[in-house]
């Protein structure tokens, strides 16, 4: 079944109910459609084929999740673009990805360098709306089997040029399918979407699933702790799906404010490892008992709680419906439960493999499982725990040390905002710990007490020989804490 469908399917069950609320005006599920079909039109008129590549390079808008969707009826595949990528890096997704039609900013067009044959500006003064008004809308949805191709999401390159995973119908949809039954999605929810719709997280996970089950999407252009909290309160949200540094930043602007996030009735976690003492952090603060959600944008959601189970410590869930999580040695072995190894996923959300990449495809995609890079461990009932990348593993002396478990005994302390823990070379023990922290406003914390910190929670060959103060930590488009560009920082 086309994706697309899904929106049909909606329109009759929940009529003129808001599907979008963006910058103060609501957008109907009727609306959404005249103005999705507008566009479907103009795309057609383009030469869009069943196949063709309609990359989505823009802000947050109602007028992205349509354009999304109107790729879709067409049978056209979504190449969604974080508009905060340089010149270079849209350079290359470009050639790679040969888009027949670009949507755009009026600020992100010159990006393209003249290397899309047609291109449609998005926006309060964008083309798209002479666009849309000229068309007559197209009614009739390209049918699409669950194994066709429709959408591409490009990797953020933190281990070199970008790769672009594709995703099928058939994923899309068991993705919005899990979620929507997980996490008991109703008409009566409204949920905040502040992340980059670029990013599978934000338009996957939660518009499309939300769109499916009446949900109202509250639209917001970019992510700010401040917006975020007063429009929780103000629009009384019943949804909240983000990433650790978002739930760090509400933290911090909220520890001398006074906001209501009472109408908060689930909230959930995911795009990194989630500290323990941040879970209880936002707990104290808030009353919201954070979900981990695990995943990666080759598969997505394979693991995660419900709404009435409590969250083990260090543990991002179990299992969802159809999925399978598999934790092997390095001889392909599965391992007991406890032991350490790298983990393996599979299910219906899983890719079809990377885009024009078949030698990476083959690395990665082996017998239906993905091979993750994350080493992670099961427990006997089946939660697993991430312990972190297999390229973040620390060797101190032939001893393996996890830096998740040094960072979560670290964010701990009182005075610690963020935190990275990296290995340093060093030529007695192979290596040793480093901590990378940004403390936070107005707080200080000496080396001694640091130790002390962690010398109750952790062994003595855990803890960080160097502490290091610095005011951010690099991060990726997603908020991912980019531990190689602080390794590569370091070697320097």
């Amino acid at each position: 079944m086309n994706v697309r469908e899904l929106v049909n399917s909606a329109a009759p069950l929940y009529g003129d109910r808001p599907v979008i609320r963006f910058d103060g005006e609501n957008l109907s599920y009727g609306d959404f459609i005249d103005l999705t079909d507008g566009l479907a039109s103009a795309f057609r008129e383009r030469g869009l084929r069943p196949g063709d590549r309609v990359m989505i390079l823009a802000k947050n808008s109602p007028e992205w999740i349509a354009s999304y969707f109107a790729t879709l009826t067409c049978g056209g595949v979504a190449v969604p673009v974080n508009p905060a990528l340089t010149v270079n890096e849209v350079g290359y997704i470009v050639s790679h990805a040969a888009p027949t039609i670009a949507m755009v900013d009026p600020e992100t067009a010159d990006n393209l360098q003249g290397q899309v044959p047609h291109v449609i500006t998005l926006g309060k003064h964008g083309s798209w709306k002479d666009i849309v008004a000229s068309q007559q809308p197209l009614r009739t949805v390209v049918p699409r089997s669950d194994s066709d191709l429709a959408v591409v999401f490009y990797t953020s390159g933190t281990t070199g040029r970008p790769k672009g995973v594709m995703l099928s119908h058939g994923a899309v949809l068991a993705n919005a399918n899990i979620v929507r039954s997980l996490y008991r999605l109703s008409p009566s929810d409204r949920t905040l979407v502040t992340g980059s719709l670029s990013f599978i997280y934000s338009i996957m996970t939660n518009c499309t699933s939300s769109i499916s089950a009446g949900v109202t999407i509250h639209l917001l252009e970019r992510f700010h702790p401040e917006l975020v909290l007063r429009t929780i309160d103000t629009e009384r949200i019943t949804l909240f799906l983000g990433v650790p540094t978002m739930y760090v930043m509400m933290l911090g602007w909220a520890k001398d404010k006074a906001v209501d996030t009472a109408s908060i009735r689930l909230t959930v976690c995911s795009g990194a490892s989630l500290p323990w003492n941040l879970l209880l952090s936002v707990r104290e603060q808030f009353g919201w008992t954070l979900l981990d959600l695990w995943g990666m944008t080759e598969g997505t959601p394979i693991t995660s709680y419900a709404p009435d189970e409590a969250p083990r410590q260090d543990s991002c869930g179990h299992a969802l419906a159809g999925c399978g999580v598999r934790v092997i040695d390095a001889d392909d072995c599965d391992l007991a439960f406890g032991e350490v190894g790298e983990v393996l996923l599979s299910g219906p959300p899983v890719m079809l493999g990377y885009y024009n990449n078949p030698e990476a495809t083959a690395e990665t995609l082996q017998n239906g499982w993905v091979r993750t890079g994350d080493l992670g461990k099961l427990d006997s009932d089946g939660f697993l725990s991430i312990v972190g990348r297999k390229k973040d593993l620390i060797i101190r002396g032939g001893a393996n040390i996890y830096p998740t478990e040094v960072e979560d005994a670290l964010y701990g302390h009182p005075a610690v905002a963020e935190c990275a823990v990296i290995g340093r070379p060093d030529q007695v023990y192979g290596e040793i710990v480093e901590a990378v922290l940004v403390l936070k406003d107005g707080r200080v914390a000496t080396t001694g007490e640091l130790i002390a910190h962690c010398k109750e929670r952790i062994a003595d060959y855990k803890i960080p020989a160097i502490f290091e103060v610095v005011s951010a930590l690099p991060k990726g488009p997603t908020g991912k804490i980019l531990k190689r560009t602080l390794r590569d920082r370091m070697r320097e």
